[in-house]
């Protein structure tokens, strides 16, 4: 038997710190601190899921969270889907609207040709649009072949941008799905910023073949499916947690003199419905009287960051 090869030990990224260069470690206390405008503690962004649930969707390699429960076709279960986009985001537009809010809608792109009138409304409100791939079936996996990707991310990008103009710099892809391509195609793609990994509470600079991106945070734990849908909890255990989010995240920030960021990720077919406004609503206003905040968009808190990265590292 033949012993082992002699360069079967050599790892030429085994250094301190990432063995990969997507991004350079950075450990939150040490990180140079973000001041948002006016002197606010805590951004705050309303990232609301609009996806696009249709009814073959696919059980491999893993079924998206919210995904179809019953077997083909399940009107049901299309039909609680499509209540956010037809129901619950008005509500949400409304209680948004009311408070001066701005929101970002992660919005599968196949939304634009199906609910024009929709997008109409959501340009009206002045969402920020951004990617959420074609719909919630066609996901970003080691499976997909490369040019079909890169396809799937063109036609999606091209869909929005049809109707939002170039104002369409980010990308959700559903599910949170990725496959070893997914970043270096959304780079080249021309989008800015994306919010797939969740392995930061601020922004962090990412290098791809085709560019760099900025990753935005966007807790799953956080997240009112994940809440309400998959954990089954009570409405106010979600409505609490994002309070108690806030509280921790602007406790660090008067700490440290360092700005925070606080995402709070919503559904319209969930939090949209008729039980459920009162409490969103008493949430936003909780937020609104806690503290310093900046209200923003995903893309404006993205860019402002990225200025102030972009001074202290020339």
């Amino acid at each position: 038997m033949k012993g082992l090869p002699e360069d079967y030990l050599n790892y030429p990224l085994r250094r301190r710190g990432m063995d990969h260069a997507i991004y350079h470690f950075r450990a939150l206390p040490n990180a140079k601190p973000v001041m948002w405008p006016n002197g606010a503690r805590v951004a705050v962004c309303i990232a609301v899921h609009m996806g696009h649930f249709p009814m073959d969707m696919p059980l491999k390699p893993f079924i998206a969270p919210g995904g179809m429960e019953r077997p083909y076709p399940s009107y049901w279960d299309y039909t609680l889907r499509d209540y956010g986009n037809r129901i619950g985001v008005y509500r949400l537009m409304k209680s948004l609207g009311a408070r001066g809010l701005p929101a970002t809608a992660l919005l599968s792109a196949v939304l634009a040709r199906r609910y024009p009138v929709l997008m109409d409304d959501l340009a009206a409100a002045q969402w920020e649009i951004t990617c959420a791939g074609m719909n919630m079936g066609r996901l970003h996996h080691s499976g997909v072949p490369l040019e079909d990707e890169r396809a799937t991310v063109q036609e999606a990008a091209a869909l929005l941008r049809q109707r939002f103009g170039d104002a369409v710099r980010g990308w959700h892809s559903p599910a949170h799905s990725e496959s070893s391509h997914t970043l270096s195609l959304v780079a080249e793609a021309g989008f800015s910023f994306t919010t797939g990994w969740a392995n930061d509470d601020m922004p962090y600079v990412m290098t791809t073949d085709a560019g760099r991106l900025i990753s935005m945070p966007l807790s799953q734990d956080l997240s009112d499916q994940r809440m309400l849908h998959q954990q089954h909890l009570p409405t106010k255990d979600f409505t609490k947690a994002i309070l108690d989010a806030y509280e921790t995240l602007d406790r660090e920030a008067q700490e440290t003199g360092a700005g925070r960021l606080l995402v709070v990720p919503i559904t319209p077919w969930l939090m949209g419905v008729p039980h459920r406004i009162r409490a969103f609503n008493a949430m936003l206003d909780g937020i609104m009287a806690r503290g310093s905040i900046w209200p923003a968009t995903m893309g404006e808190i993205a860019a402002h960051w990225q200025a102030q990265h972009d001074a202290a590292t020339a």
